[in-house]
């Protein structure tokens, strides 16, 4: 899959949460494999702030460029 597919199916959110914000980044299912399941992959991370999130975001779309 290119990296240009790869950001069309990308989502995340960053909501707030009681020790911080809570980053979650998933990958949307395609074809039949949304049927079974709405994702291929989710990753969920708790952080101290909305900053820190941002930053592990911007790590993580770089990592998959």
């Amino acid at each position: 899959m290119s990296v240009a597919n790869l950001r069309e199916t990308l989502r995340y959110s960053i909501t707030p949460c009681a020790d911080g914000v809570a980053l979650s980044v998933w990958e949307m299912a395609r074809g039949s494999h949304a049927k079974d399941q709405p994702f291929l992959s989710k990753i969920n991370h708790r952080l101290s702030s909305q900053e820190d999130a941002q930053r592990l975001l911007e790590h993580y779309l770089l990592y998959l460029s």
